[in-house]
């Protein structure tokens, strides 16, 4: 709720100025109208007048009764419309049924005179003939001719001729001949005898199949009937005959019945007086006589037609139509039982009344939910009236929270402009309120801090962010500045625009600097860990190991990490290498790390220390067994496991042994490509307690490099997503190793190379490479760093190798300062090369000349033309050095290949052996 006051919408305070609160209130207050009362919740505003709210009883109780009477006159319309909608149906029913009715009787009436229009066709044509007007009559061929025309005719039941005295002369039907009939019964009663009849004419119905039934006398029955067809003819000699055509009654029936398939209707044919001739129903029979019914009682002979509602043949009610035929006595009466008609418009009457049921329920339902939200809505107001007096209290509440609050509280419009401060904000400032509030509220925001203030603070107006919490620091009136935390949440109007920021502010001060102090002592921890780190787990190998050039690299995703490499020197037997990986990151698994590097050198010692192994090392599976035994119950109690190779080169033998426990899978390259993969034997230290372990040995030849690295550099991840993974590790190594020849500068090259491929590396990197070499006394290499405090290890070396040479002092002197100027010009001058990249030193005592090679990545260097000698301002920059190179050597070199150069300095030797002077001095180098 808001703090807003209940008033009518007219008699509402202009002057009404809104309080601030917190969003949850705002965004439910700001001119929430309510429909009914036409009240609106203002700000600042008083109580209801109680006048008010009785008006508004009365208004809601007088829309209750408007409703219940909408709702009763729309159920009598709807009533209503059913009801006009039945009788119009029933009407229609009536009519289309009479409508029916008559074009039914219309057809069966068209059937009918068709038919009989037919058979007179016909008996027109046979009184043409001349076998029947000849004076010479053949009864036998005339026989045949009438026998001739019932083919296709099934309308017909026979044909025959008759002569005055009623002997039948001829006839379709063999044993009607000779008989004798009663012509009488062949004209209509109230005909005028032979002589005045009509030249054709329709008789009566008769009970018979054949004419010659009519000799045997027999009553009217329900056998077979016929309809008489009569023509006369006159003969050549003056003679009259009549032709005679019985029609066939079923005929009449059944085509009838196809006539009003699949319909209610009962089509019957009568003559003039109401004698039925054929019908289909089977409780009415041809003979009876239907004068009862209404075309003959009301409408014959005034009308040809009609249709009507009335008693039907059945003596039921039903809907009736007549028609009579022009050409013959014949009347059509078509009949659908009245009852059928009268279901059917039930039916439908019913289904109006239910949808008119189901209308008027629907609508009752309508009006009791409307009631039912009146009443609500009456009941709402109650409980509005209630809750403004809460409101008010909440306001109050509201107030002396933020003017008593312990921390800063603030109101900024989206102008930036501050509308409210409380004391604490004033205290922490040193402003009062007044001057506060007359300055713009990013004026407070350090210039630093302004930029990402401003953006932050408009997403939250722009309803991007749905709060704020920000650390930025505030100008005291003093000038300082305190750094604070904003706590921030917009209010907003009832349209939804934003009304105002509300924010708390805090001194985090005290708290920052406390993190700050940690930082620090945090990051010295990881300096000191790493420090440890670089001279305990992954320390610099001893470059003096006969027949082997040994470098590794070590990146730690976490500052310290639990990678490490142990190289163990055998003296001139080989050397034993380690590489292991710690299960996680931090200091824990270096902890871990160093733990498992004394492990190893203590189970050497150890192991050295039997008899059995004074005269022989032991092996590397004997070491990772005794190192397995002492670590796995401690790295089971830990959860944790260390991945770990044990490699062994017999320089002397030409053999490589390993035992390998999960690590990434060391391999061992030819400088011509070849490749092969040192498999793991057993799965990392710390998951399986094994009793004895298994090595493998293969042989190693000269100029082949033992590459070795950890997960990181296989799962480090390509900007696509993929997995850098081991081909491409693989691949990269072989390439380099065809023109790279020092270790150091491969493995730079290779993390090089993958910095450019954009991999980003997830877990801790660490590298090794031991290059075998052909083991040559007179060849040294160290591996430098670009430092200046190195010099006087390239002095020793050099210069221990120019007196091994056989070169003089002055000559030996001069060589060194040129190899020192070489190598101060790398650190000094050297472009594109990573700041933690070494510079590798290689010394060589050859036949004809001592050769010095400073190798380092990094772009191609121009060297330029040496200058005659003069006075030193002459000289251009680094010009008095490559003066002083070129003179102090036979030939300087600056060599370039895919990012890796060389300085290559010749000094031409005495002939002569090798002077045997004192060992080569030690390389200690400071960290």
């Amino acid at each position: 709720m808001s703090p807003h006051s209940l008033l009518p919408r007219r008699g509402r305070s202009r002057t009404a100025r809104p309080v601030p609160l917190p969003q949850a209130d705002v965004s439910a207050a700001a001119d929430t109208e309510d429909a009914a009362t036409g009240w609106r919740f203002l700000p600042g505003g008083g109580g209801a007048e109680p006048a008010s709210w009785a008006a508004s009883a009365r208004m809601l109780s007088a829309r209750r009764r408007q409703l219940r009477a909408a709702v009763w006159l729309l159920c009598t319309l709807v009533l209503g419309v059913v009801f006009g909608l039945s009788l119009y149906e029933r009407i229609e029913f009536r009519r289309g049924a009479m409508v029916q009715a008559e074009l039914y009787a219309r057809v069966i009436e068209g059937h009918a005179t068709r038919t009989i229009g037919s058979v007179s066709g016909t008996l027109r044509v046979l009184s043409e003939s001349s076998l029947l007007r000849a004076s010479g009559y053949d009864a036998h061929a005339v026989s045949q001719l009438l026998g001739e025309q019932l083919t296709g005719q099934p309308s017909l039941r026979s044909l025959s001729v008759v002569d005055t005295q009623g002997r039948i002369l001829s006839s379709s039907t063999a044993s009607d001949l000779t008989r004798h009939v009663d012509l009488l019964r062949l004209v209509r009663s109230g005909a005028t005898g032979a002589t005045g009849m009509a030249r054709e004419w329709l008789g009566p119905l008769l009970p018979v199949r054949d004419l010659g039934d009519l000799s045997l006398s027999q009553p009217l029955t329900l056998g077979a009937v016929a309809l008489p067809l009569v023509r006369r003819v006159e003969r050549e000699d003056g003679r009259e005959l009549w032709l005679v055509a019985l029609l066939n009654g079923d005929y009449f029936a059944t085509q009838h019945e196809l006539a009003v398939a699949d319909t209610p209707l009962r089509p019957l044919v009568t003559d003039l007086q109401g004698q039925l001739i054929s019908t289909n129903e089977p409780e009415l029979r041809p003979g009876q006589s239907l004068a009862q019914l209404p075309p003959f009682r009301q409408w014959l002979p005034r009308r040809e037609h009609g249709s009507y509602i009335d008693q039907g043949s059945d003596g039921h009610v039903a809907v009736g139509a007549f028609r009579t035929s022009r050409h013959w006595p014949l009347v059509v009466l078509v009949e659908q039982p009245y009852a059928q008609l009268r279901q059917q418009w039930l039916e439908r009457a019913m289904i109006f009344g239910a949808v008119g049921v189901c209308v008027c329920l629907l609508l009752t339902v309508l009006g009791l939910v409307a009631e039912r939200g009146i009443r609500r809505e009456r009941a709402t107001q109650r409980k509005l009236l209630a809750a403004h007096g809460e409101i008010e209290r909440n306001q109050e509440r509201f107030r002396a929270t933020f003017e008593q609050a312990a921390v800063g509280m603030l109101e900024r419009s989206p102008e930036g402009r501050l509308l409210r401060v409380n004391a604490a904000l004033c205290t922490l400032l040193g402003f009062t309120e007044a001057e506060m509030l007359a300055l713009n509220a990013e004026a407070l925001v350090h210039p630093d801090d302004h930029a990402a203030s401003l953006l932050n603070i408009q997403r939250l107006f722009n309803g991007e962010i749905g709060s704020l919490t920000q650390e930025k620091r505030y100008r005291r009136k003093d000038g300082r500045y305190v750094w604070v935390r904003l706590n921030a949440s917009l209010a907003r109007a009832a349209d939804g625009q934003p009304a105002f920021m509300l924010g708390i502010v805090e001194d985090v001060s005290s708290r920052r600097l406390a993190l700050k102090e940690l930082e620090r002592a945090r990051q010295r921890e990881l300096r000191i860990g790493a420090r440890i780190q670089q001279t305990l787990l992954v320390q610099s190998p001893d470059q003096r190991v006969p027949g082997l050039w040994l470098s590794t690299f070590n990146q730690a995703s976490q500052g310290i990490d639990g990678d490490f490499v142990e190289f163990l020197p055998l003296g001139d037997r080989g050397i034993d290498i380690v590489v292991g990986d710690v299960m996680g990151k931090g200091v824990s698994a270096a902890l871990i790390g160093a733990a498992t590097k004394m492990q190893i050198s203590r189970c050497l010692a150890e192991l050295m220390a039997r008899p059995e192994h004074r005269d022989e090392l032991p092996s590397p599976a004997q070491i990772v067994g005794a190192v397995s035994r002492a670590l796995t119950p401690n790295l089971q109690q830990l959860e944790a496991f260390v991945t770990l190779c044990h490699l062994r080169i017999d320089s002397r033998a030409g053999k490589l042994t390993w035992v390998g426990c999960g690590h990434e899978e060391p391999m061992l390259v030819s400088a011509q490509g070849s490749l092969r993969l040192l498999s793991n034997q057993h799965p990392p230290l710390g998951v399986l307690d094994e009793d004895s372990f298994q090595q493998d040995t293969i042989d190693i030849g000269a100029e082949e490099a033992l590459f070795m690295c950890s997960d990181g550099a296989v799962d480090a991840l390509l900007p696509d997503g993929s997995r850098m993974g081991r081909e491409q590790i693989t691949a990269l190594v072989t390439e380099l190793l065809q023109f790279v020849r020092t270790p150091a500068a491969l493995l730079h090259l290779v993390r090089q190379r993958l910095h450019r491929l954009g991999a980003v590396f997830k877990d801790d990197l660490t590298m090794a490479l031991a290059m075998r070499t052909l083991g040559e006394p007179l060849r040294s290499r160290r591996e430098l760093p670009a430092e200046l405090d190195a010099l006087h290890h390239v002095r020793g070396l050099v210069e221990f190798r120019a007196r091994q040479a056989g070169l003089g002092e002055e000559e030996t002197s001069l060589f060194v300062v040129a190899c020192v100027e070489a190598f101060t010009n790398i650190v000094r001058h050297g472009c594109g090369r990573p700041s933690d990249t070494p510079i590798e030193l290689v010394v060589r005592i050859e036949d004809e000349a001592l050769v010095v090679e400073l190798v380092h990545l990094g772009e191609a260097f121009d060297a330029p033309d040496p200058l005659p000698l003069g006075e030193l301002d002459h000289y251009p920059e680094g010009g008095f050095g490559m003066y002083i190179m070129h003179s102090a050597t036979d030939k300087v070199e600056h060599l370039h290949d895919r990012g890796l150069n060389t300085v290559r300095l010749t000094h031409r030797r005495p002939p002569g052996p090798c002077r045997q002077i004192a060992p080569e001095p030690a390389m200690k180098l400071r960290r």
